[in-house]
């Protein structure tokens, strides 16, 4: 259908109902008595139906302690099983539409099933009409009536519901909470138009199917829910005509009826567009859902079954994506996983080689009937230890742990350290310059020192490096305590004149990048998660000279009170 014809019919739809609503309120505008005896009579009907209920619920109270004997000695917290099959073999015996053991307030047989919420309100079993027990699931669509026995021999409650029978004798009775239909048949009301009548007290009429409705609404307790009893009858006495109100409440109508025929034609022209524009906002959010099937034929509903299609189309082309990135990610990890054993051979390399060297020349010594010298045994130890450093080192790095920091005393440490590395441009055309004790800050610091040791070698092996090729090479160490007006810190400095950073100094502290053949890009990447351990940062700069600088500082231990 064309939206045009769509307009048509809702020209026509809109002139029968705004007839009908005249006529109804007309009718209510010029009033309608009700005897006494129509309150007599709703009452009784209240009446009439509440012992309805409660017969009912005493009859369930009543067979639920005969069903609770028949959990003697099942343990429904072990044999949740066995007690879920003796439970739906009881329902379909006695009837009931629910069973359930309950301990401490919780249920065993179905915890799935959240009716904790609906029994806060079942204060006393001598509640006698139904009760919502869950708001959400397979119980939420009607109230129960609930009893609640114990079972023998066991702290364990049972609790059946079921639902009440089927209102033959009261024409209009309805039962509602805030969740909406308990109990009854109303079906010439809505859900949104129950609110209305929660007075309690008031007589309510209106005219439906030619016929007059009486009603009243009360509450079953403080906080329970709003029940509604009423029956049909003639339409007799009117009270008086009230024309000129009448006539008012004409033109009011009128106006109000353009504004539902604007309502009206604005909902099903622009509705449709609207449930497109929701479609394609949750498209745009990544929930690649279809729009539902409204049976239109017309425009708006051609753009929908392309729309459908298209989501259907990029559903397809998301998941091949996503297949795509897992195997990615997969060889990505495995190359990660290659490169990161590159990095642990690169860091051990050096130590292992003085191992090697140490143990070739004990070897010798002992072949020639020599003593073995105990400084290539001290080496051995020594060097082995530093092995094991730097493996829990690269392992602190890929695990992100914080290294083992205590209070040293930095020029100890220092002078230690420099004794070690000094060894480094031993047989080389490199100049080595290192600071003199006497240039050493007397202060302790918070450190661990094979992290630092670890550090201070690689930036000077990147220095030796970096001026192999150079013509007059040179490296030197620098140590400055509290630079920048910082109290607190001591920056240690790797200095060189070398050709420089190339441009990539954004760049250095990344893992696996690396500027040199054959390297593995973890040197500095492990030397900034050391010194960052430590609560220092390490940065690189080209000073005014030409000369490459690297700088890490190392916090000084707090003050002793």
């Amino acid at each position: 259908m064309s939206i045009r014809a769509k307009i048509g019919l809702g020209f026509a739809v809109l002139i029968v109902l705004l007839t009908s609503v005249i006529s109804w309120w007309a009718a209510r505008s010029l009033g309608i008595t009700i005897e006494d005896s129509d309150q007599e009579k709703l009452n009784a009907l209240r009446n009439e139906l509440l012992v309805s209920w409660h017969q009912e619920h005493v009859r369930l109270n009543s067979l639920t302690k005969d069903i609770a004997t028949a959990f003697t000695g099942i343990n429904a917290g072990i044999d949740r099983e066995r007690a879920i099959e003796a439970s739906l073999k009881l329902k379909r015996s006695f009837d009931v539409d629910w069973i359930d053991i309950m301990r401490d307030g919780h249920p065993l047989l179905f915890p799935s099933v959240n009716i904790s919420a609906g029994l806060t309100k079942l204060n006393t079993t001598e509640i006698g009409w139904p009760i919502r027990l869950t708001i959400d699931g397979p119980l939420s669509d009607a109230g129960f009536l609930v009893a609640i026995a114990s079972i023998p021999q066991s702290d364990d409650l049972l609790l059946t519901a079921r639902r009440p029978n089927p209102l033959r004798t009261i024409a209009m009775a309805c039962l509602w909470d805030e969740n909406g239909l308990l109990a009854g048949h109303i079906e010439s009301f809505t859900r949104e138009s129950l609110p209305e009548y929660q007075i309690a007290g008031r007589t309510f009429q209106r005219i439906q199917h030619g016929r007059l409705a009486r009603f009243r609404c009360g509450r079953m307790s403080l906080d329970g829910p709003w029940l509604l009893v009423g029956y049909e009858t003639d339409v007799t006495n009117l009270t008086h005509t009230s024309v000129n109100a009448l006539m008012l409440q004409l033109a009011i109508l009128e106006v109000v009826g353009l504004l539902i025929l604007g309502y009206f034609l604005g909902g099903r022209l622009f509705g449709p567009l609207e449930r497109l524009k929701r479609a394609i906002e949750r498209v745009a959010a990544g929930h690649w859902q279809e729009i539902p099937d409204a049976g239109e034929e017309d425009e708006i509903g051609s753009v929908a079954s392309s729309f459908n299609r298209m989501v259907r189309e990029l559903s397809l082309a998301q998941k091949r994506v996503i297949d795509v990135q897992k195997e990615l990610m997969l060889k990505e990890k495995m190359a990660m996983l290659g490169r990161f054993s590159a990095g642990v051979a690169h860091e051990i390399n050096n130590p292992l080689g003085t191992i090697l060297v140490s143990a070739g020349m004990a070897r010798e010594s002992f072949e020639s009937g020599k003593a073995v010298e105990r400084e290539d045994l001290e080496a051995i130890i020594e060097e082995t230890k530093r092995c094991k450093a730097i493996v829990n080192s690269l392992l602190r790095y890929a695990r992100n742990r914080p290294p083992e920091l205590r209070v040293i005393q930095f020029n100890y440490l220092f002078e230690r350290l420099l004794s070690r590395v000094s060894t480094l441009a031993q047989g080389s055309r490199i100049k080595l310059t290192l600071p003199s004790s006497a240039d050493l800050p007397q202060v302790e610091i918070l450190a661990d020192d094979f992290g630092v040791e670890q550090v201070l070698n690689n930036l000077i092996t990147n220095a030796i490096d970096a001026v192999s090729d150079t013509a007059t090479p040179e490296v030197e160490i620098k140590v400055e305590q509290s630079p920048q007006g910082n109290e607190d810190i001591v920056v240690v400095t790797v200095s060189d004149n070398g050709p420089g950073m190339g441009g990539v100094s954004e760049r250095l502290f990344e893992p696996f990048f690396t500027t040199k053949e054959g390297g593995t890009g973890l040197g500095l990447a492990i030397c900034q998660s050391i010194i960052e351990g430590h609560g220092g940062r390490i940065w690189a700069e080209r000073s005014a000279d030409t000369r490459t600088l690297f700088h890490f500082s190392l916090r000084k231990a707090p003050a002793k009170s």
